[in-house]
């Protein structure tokens, strides 16, 4: 095998880093900097949530 030196080194090194930050981006980022959209969601999935738990309530 081959040892990565040089520019080959960089190149490799730069590869994982950019994959961590195109696996992150979506996850922290985007909800920092996007808070509208979220805080709709999250505002949807309790309206969900209390109707489910009510329907349950129901039940009992």
């Amino acid at each position: 095998m081959a040892a990565l030196r040089g520019w080959k080194f960089v190149g490799f090194v730069s590869c994982i880093v950019g994959a961590i930050g195109l696996a992150v981006y979506p996850v922290i980022l985007d909800p920092m900097l996007n808070t509208e959209k979220y805080k709709s969601l999250q505002e949807y999935s309790k309206i969900k949530r209390d109707e489910l738990q009510y329907t349950i309530k129901r039940k009992d």
